[in-house]
């Protein structure tokens, strides 16, 4: 199956805050491989030169539009592409935390990183580390195809 593993960076809730996003990464995979990577900044406090998220509607949309989502731990990235268009109809959602749960039982952590670091699939991306969007959907991305080579 072909999908596309995405991974937002937010400002979070914390005093207050709206949980906007300044970072989307993805990872297009097609035919068991990752083909493409792609990374967008928007115009927040934390990247106050990038364009607002709505600006690069137009270059973001069609990597998500009518593909499998594939994210770990879906809330996040579902949530914020639900509250900025409502009636799009995303997915159908992969949750890779959900299946590392359903097959691999009594890990000591379900988080990202631990999990491809137990797997031994953490990416090699230079400058690049968990957080960070594109490294989180690259990662994402490996570890659904080692948990379902079926992808």
């Amino acid at each position: 199956m072909d999908f596309t593993a995405l991974d937002f960076e937010t400002t979070g809730y914390e005093g207050g805050g709206a949980n906007d996003p300044w970072q989307l990464g993805v990872a297009i995979v097609r035919d068991g491989k990752i083909v493409e990577t792609r990374e967008w900044f928007f115009g927040t406090c934390l990247t106050p030169d990038a364009e607002p998220m709505m600006a690069q509607w137009d270059e973001f949309y069609p990597y998500l539009a009518g593909a499998t989502l594939v994210a770990h731990n879906i809330a996040t990235e579902r949530t914020i592409l639900r509250r900025i268009a409502p009636l799009t109809n995303w997915g159908p959602w992969v949750d890779t935390l959900k299946l590392a749960k359903a097959r691999y039982k009594g890990i000591e952590s379900y988080a990202l990183g631990p999990l491809c670091e137990l797997f031994g699939i953490a990416p090699a991306i230079e400058n690049r580390t968990w957080h960070d969007a594109l490294y989180d959907a690259v990662a994402c991305a490996n570890l659904a195809l080692f948990i379902s080579p079926e992808f």
